[in-house]
C-alpha cells in the first residue's frame, strides 16, 4: 500500500506491483533512445543504461522520488526538436547560391556573350538570360553593348524551350523611366527631356521613352521666341501631373528652368575661387563693362579690367557672343556676384616700361582724353602717361582744352617713369622750352660767329687804314719836300737870272 502511494507520487503509472515496473522501464528506454538519436552521445547513453539497471535492481521506495520525474521532463524533447532539424539543408547547398526571381522582376545583369541576334546575360540565376537585339532600345542598338557591360533587364519568362531566361532591356528601361518620373514627381526634382515636336497647345517631349506634354503656359521662352525653336533641344522639366494607367505625364519647363539655373548658380559659386581661369561667353556689353556667362552664373569685367590701356567703350575690346578666358578677381557668395578680369591674362606692359621710356626722353604721343587737371596721352607699347595742366603750356591756362584736344599728336618729354604705380609723367611745355632754348642758343652762336668775323675785319681794316694813312703821310711828305725843293730852286734861279 505504501509502494502504491509512492508510485502515484511519481506520476509515471497508475498501476500496482510488477506492472508499474514495466511501464517505468519502457518509458526510460524510450527516453534513452530518443536522447541518443538526437544528441548521438554514446557515453551518455551508457551512463543512462547503468542508471536503468540500478533503477531496476532497486526496490520501489520513497527515495526514488527525485529520479522518477527526470524521464518525464525529457520525454517530450524528441517530439519538439526532431521536426525542426529534419527540413534543414547545408548552407553550401548548390541551390542556395541562386536568387529567386519571378516574371516581371527588373534585375541587374552582366553581358557575357554577344552575337548578331542576341546577347547572353548573367543575372545570378541558375540559367543565363537571353536578350534579343530587337528588345534593345534604339539608343542601345546604336551604341552597341559589349561583353562586361552592366545593364538592367526585365524578366519576361523564367525558362524558354532552350532553358534560357527571356529578358528585355527596353521594357526594363521603360519601367525604370516611369519609376524615376514618379520619384521626381514626389521629390519635385528636375529632369532633362528632349523636345520632339511643337503643337498648338505646347511642346511634346521624350523622357527615356516616356512621352510627356508641356503646356505653352509652362514653357519659358524669350519674348520673340517661338515654340518651334525648342524642337530638337534638351530642356529641364518638372513633373506636375502623372498617371501611369492613362500614360499621361504633364510637365513644366518654366519651373525647372528657374530651379535649375539657381542650382547651377549655387554649384558654380561653391566651386569658383579667386585666381582661377574660367571659360565663358560674353552675354551683354554695357558702358561700364561686359557681362560673361560662366555656365549658369554671370560675372562682370569692369571697363578698367578689359585692357592695360584705357578703353573708351567695352565694345572696342569684346563683342556679344564672343567666347574667351577670364581671370577670377573676386567672389561674393552672399550677393552672388563674381568680378572678372581680362587684362590679367595679357602681358603687363608696365613690367617693361622702364626699358622703353626714360626720363628726359622726347617721344610722340596722342591725346586720349582731357580732364580738369591735365591730359592723358597714349604712348607706344600699350602705355599711357599724364601731362599735368601745369606742364601743357608756358602760359597759365584754365583748362587743357584751351591748348590741345583729343586726337592731337604732340611731342612730350618724359619726366618720370613709375612702373609700380603705373604712372608716367609727361610735359609738353618743356619740349617747347627746350626747343626755344636750343633756338636761342643757335641764334647766339650765329651772333657770336658773326661778331668774331667783324672784329677780324675791323683789325684788318685798321691795318689797311693805318697803311693808307702812312702812305698818305709819306706822300704828303714827299710833296712838301718837293715843294720846298722847288722853292729853293726858284730863288736860285732868280739869283742866276739877276
Amino acid at each position: 500500500m505504501a509502494e502504491s502511494e509512492n508510485l502515484q507520487g511519481t506520476n509515471l503509472s497508475q498501476g500496482k506491483g510488477s506492472m508499474g515496473d514495466t511501464d517505468v522501464e519502457a518509458l526510460i528506454k524510450e527516453t534513452l533512445a530518443a536522447t541518443q538519436a538526437e544528441r548521438k552521445e554514446p557515453p551518455k547513453a551508457a551512463t543512462e543504461i547503468k542508471e536503468e539497471k540500478s533503477f531496476k535492481g532497486t526496490p520501489l521506495s520513497p527515495t526514488p522520488k527525485k529520479e522518477a520525474p527526470q524521464p518525464q521532463a525529457t520525454a517530450p524533447k524528441p517530439e519538439t526538436k526532431a521536426p525542426k532539424a529534419k527540413p534543414e539543408e547545408p548552407k553550401d547547398s548548390y541551390a542556395a547560391t541562386f536568387k529567386e526571381y519571378k516574371s516581371g522582376d527588373i534585375v541587374p545583369g552582366t553581358v557575357v556573350k554577344v552575337d548578331n541576334n542576341s546577347l547572353l546575360v548573367d543575372i545570378g540565376y541558375k540559367a543565363e538570360g537571353i536578350l534579343a537585339i530587337k528588345d534593345l532600345s534604339s539608343k542601345d542598338q546604336k551604341a552597341g553593348l559589349k561583353v562586361g557591360d552592366k545593364i538592367n533587364v526585365l524578366i519576361e519568362k523564367l525558362e524558354n524551350r532552350e532553358g534560357y531566361v527571356e529578358l528585355s532591356k527596353e521594357k526594363a528601361d521603360y519601367e525604370v523611366s516611369w519609376n524615376q518620373a514618379y520619384q521626381a514627381y514626389k521629390e519635385r526634382s528636375v529632369l532633362d527631356a528632349k523636345v520632339t515636336s511643337a503643337v498648338k497647345g505646347g511642346l511634346v517631349v521624350d523622357y527615356s521613352g516616356i512621352r510627356g506634354f508641356i503646356p505653352a503656359s509652362q514653357v519659358k521662352k524669350a519674348q520673340n521666341a517661338k515654340l518651334e525653336d525648342f524642337v530638337g533641344t534638351v530642356i529641364p522639366i518638372k513633373v506636375i501631373q502623372i498617371d501611369r494607367r492613362a500614360g499621361k505625364v504633364v510637365l513644366s519647363h518654366k519651373l525647372a528652368a528657374g530651379e535649375k539655373k539657381n542650382h547651377e548658380k549655387e554649384k558654380i559659386l561653391n566651386e569658383i575661387e579667386v585666381g582661377q581661369v574660367k571659360h565663358g561667353t560674353v552675354s551683354s556689353v554695357k558702358n561700364f563693362g561686359a557681362f560673361v556667362d560662366l555656365g549658369g552664373i554671370e560675372g562682370l569685367i569692369h571697363i578698367t579690367e578689359l585692357s592695360w590701356k584705357r578703353v573708351k567703350h567695352p565694345s572696342v575690346v569684346v563683342k556679344v557672343g564672343q567666347e574667351l578666358d577670364v581671370f577670377v578677381l573676386g567672389v561674393d557668395k552672399v550677393n552672388k556676384k563674381v568680378a572678372l578680369g581680362l587684362k590679367e591674362l595679357q602681358p603687363d606692359p608696365w613690367e617693361a616700361a622702364t626699358s622703353h621710356y626714360k626720363p628726359g626722353q622726347i617721344v610722340k604721343g596722342k591725346i586720349a582724353r582731357l580732364t580738369n587737371f591735365g591730359a592723358f596721352i597714349e604712348l607706344g607699347h600699350d602705355l599711357e602717361g599724364l601731362c599735368h595742366i601745369s606742364e601743357i603750356s608756358n602760359e597759365k591756362i584754365a583748362h587743357p582744352q584751351d591748348v590741345v584736344k583729343p586726337g592731337d599728336e604732340v611731342d612730350v618729354k618724359i619726366l618720370r617713369v613709375l612702373p609700380d604705380e603705373q604712372k608716367i609723367g609727361l610735359s609738353i611745355k618743356r619740349v617747347i622750352q627746350d626747343r626755344e632754348k636750343a633756338k636761342l642758343k643757335e641764334t647766339q652762336a650765329k651772333k657770336e660767329e658773326e661778331t668774331k668775323v667783324t672784329i677780324g675785319d675791323m683789325m684788318k681794316q685798321k691795318e689797311v687804314e693805318k697803311a693808307e694813312r702812312k702812305a698818305e703821310k709819306e706822300e704828303k711828305t714827299e710833296e712838301s719836300m718837293s715843294v720846298q725843293t722847288d722853292i729853293e730852286i726858284a730863288p736860285a734861279e732868280n739869283k742866276t737870272e739877276g
